[in-house]
């Protein structure tokens, strides 16, 4: 009789675990081996972290204008619809 295996990514490590089907038993355990990074590599990311984060808050200041002035139509569509109850179904309140 065959045993059936699974075979899923270990959540630590990224690595591959292989499960017994039937009893849920680690049968191996391969763990990826991580890669080094030279020193010089590092200072080159730190380099060009600053302009992506940059480029992330312009991103975010954006949005933020954006939702600012979709919040005021939505204010003034229901300033003036002052009878409605409900609101249209064209309007979603967030």
């Amino acid at each position: 009789m065959a045993v059936k295996t699974l075979t899923i990514e270990c959540p630590m490590c990224k690595g591959e675990i292989v499960v017994d089907a039937d009893t849920g038993e680690v049968l191996s355990h391969k763990e990826y081996k991580k890669e080094v990074k030279s020193f010089d590599d590092f200072l080159k990311e730190q380099k060009t972290r600053s302009s992506d984060l940059e480029a992330k808050f312009a991103a975010a200041q954006e949005a933020q204008k954006n939702r600012a002035e979709l919040l005021q139509k939505k204010f003034d569509a229901a300033k003036q619809n002052k009878d409605l109850k409900d609101p249209p179904p064209s309007i979603n309140w967030d």
